[in-house]
C-alpha cells in the first residue's frame, strides 16, 4: 500500500469519526436543551438560579450537566433526581456548605 492509499483510506475513516463526534455534539447539546426545559418546568426557581449563574440559558443548560466535584462528581440533575435540591440551589447561589455538611464531605471550615 502506497503513502498516498494509507492517507486516503486513514482520510476516510479520520472523516467518518469526525462526522461521528460531531453528531454526537449536536445529539448532547440538544439533549441538554430539552433537559433544562424540564428543569424549567419541574423546578423552576432551579432554573431561574442556574440563569442567573451561568449567565445565559446555554451555559446553565451546560453547567447543570457538568460533573462537579462539589457534588463528588454527579451532575446537578444526579441530585435533582435524588431529591437533593438544596445542595444544588446552594453551589448555585454560591452558599458555603454547612458545617456538619463540610465535616462529612471531608472539607476544611
Amino acid at each position: 500500500m502506497t503513502h498516498a492509499q494509507r492517507s486516503s483510506k486513514t482520510g476516510r475513516s479520520l472523516r467518518a469519526v469526525a462526522d461521528e463526534l460531531h453528531g454526537l455534539d449536536l445529539a448532547r447539546e440538544a439533549a441538554m436543551q430539552r433537559a433544562f426545559g424540564v428543569l424549567e418546568e419541574h423546578h423552576p426557581a432551579v432554573a431561574q438560579l442556574a440563569l442567573q449563574f451561568a449567565g445565559d440559558r446555554q451555559r446553565a443548560a451546560r453547567w447543570m450537566c457538568m460533573h462537579q466535584r462539589a457534588f463528588e462528581g454527579r451532575s446537578a440533575y444526579d441530585l435533582l433526581a435524588d431529591g437533593d435540591v438544596d445542595t444544588v440551589c446552594d453551589r448555585l447561589s454560591g452558599a458555603k456548605p454547612s458545617r456538619a455538611a463540610a465535616r462529612q464531605a471531608g472539607l476544611a471550615y
